[in-house]
């Protein structure tokens, strides 16, 4: 009967361990609170959407929240009066700290997890990052009115370093953080088309690990589609037809520019990194046209105008299409797209030959292609 009891308390405490492990306590310390303001909780879901989980009002000891983490853990967010929203990952099994002021322009401070702990390392990674770009596009600006192109590109230099430097302490710090929100937050730093073998192998992992966390088999699932997709894309295989509306609403189809070696360009009007590309197209679409090059730009857009827009800005004369669904597109689904700028390159009879040729690069390959 001993063993029995003995048996019947370890398990009662095990049940209570792990019910308490999917729990969270979120406690907040709010300097100048406003008068009945109160504190909210938001889950992402898988669509980005937020839903809303809890709430409790602002006092002059701050506020506490507490429940259970739902479908596994996942990113949740805090909104407290005109801060930006506080973004929090929860596993189960936290109990954080949050120090706000409600000031506008104030940043909260989160403590109490690794998960927030590696959060904070990444933002901070990011944050310089950007300050470090903002000055560069500063002396490109520069630059580009004095027509300096040696400028120019040593910018352009300086901004992949700095883009590598970064990628490479994400790397750094991805096998430290395991199987946890924080790594799959980190992926956001990473090229997927330079490091999916990394996202392959996180896939791999988070399918032993965390098999039945809904936000880690979403992160799978897209992984083992662009698999999937990264092998009908193989060098050397057929490149995927495309049927798509041109800006004055014809058809016009991919294979129709047999014959040729065609650079497809999928781009948006409102990326950055795509408009910052266009003028090294153009230069290079009029320089090697003549000799059997074209471009097929795919766009990624959802709002025509901003299209239409973007092309005549951008001085783009070669074949554009886009059925405006964002990266639902038919196109964007067919070759696996998950960022852009991306860019295929085709040989005259249809065959893949190259991917993610930009800048010095694309220039490079059409040299040697098209002398």
């Amino acid at each position: 009967m001993k063993t029995v009891v003995s048996l019947l308390m370890w398990f009662t405490s095990f049940a209570a361990f792990a019910q308490n492990h999917t729990a969270y306590t979120i406690r907040g310390r709010v300097t100048n609170p406003n008068v009945n303001e109160k504190a909210y909780l938001q889950l992402m879901n898988d669509r980005g959407l937020p839903v809303s989980i809890d709430s409790s009002l602002i006092t002059a000891n701050g506020f506490e929240m507490k429940g259970q983490v739902l479908n596994g853990g996942g990113f949740y967010r805090l909104l407290m009066g005109s801060i930006p929203p506080v973004v929090l990952l929860l596993e189960g099994g936290e109990s954080l700290e949050v120090e706000v002021d409600t000031k506008p322009g104030s940043k909260a401070k989160v403590t109490g997890s690794k998960n927030m702990e590696y959060y904070a390392q990444l933002n901070s990674l990011n944050e310089n990052f950007k300050a470090k770009v903002e000055r560069l596009n500063l002396s490109y600006e520069q630059a580009t009115q004095k027509k300096d192109k040696a400028a120019q590109q040593k910018i352009q230099q300086q901004f992949e370093q700095g883009q590598t430097e970064v990628v490479t302490q994400v790397k750094n710090l991805i096998p430290q953080m395991g199987s946890s929100l924080a790594t799959l937050y980190a992926t956001n730093f990473l090229n997927q088309e330079q490091d999916f073998a990394m996202f392959e192998q996180l896939a791999d992992r988070f399918e032993k690990d965390k098999p039945n966390v809904s936000i880690y088999q979403a992160f799978v699932a897209t992984v083992r589609r662009v698999q999937s997709k990264k092998n009908g894309l193989a060098i050397g295989s057929a490149a995927p037809e495309i049927n798509l509306p041109t800006p004055d609403n014809k058809i016009v189809s991919l294979s129709s520019l047999k014959g040729k070696y065609v650079l497809i360009d999928f781009w948006a009007g409102w990326c950055g990194p795509c408009r910052k590309e266009n003028p090294n197209v153009v230069r290079l679409y009029n320089q090697y046209k003549s000799k059997g090059f074209e471009v097929y730009g795919v766009s990624l857009d959802s709002d025509r105008k901003q299209w239409l827009d973007a092309i005549q800005k951008d001085g783009l004369t070669w074949t554009q299409v886009s059925d405006l669904k964002y990266f639902d597109s038919a196109a964007a689904m067919a070759y696996g797209i998950q960022y852009i700028p991306f860019t295929v390159l085709v040989d005259p009879k249809g065959n893949i030959i190259a991917k993610e040729l930009r800048g010095e690069a694309l220039e490079a390959k059409l040299k040697e292609l098209l002398p």
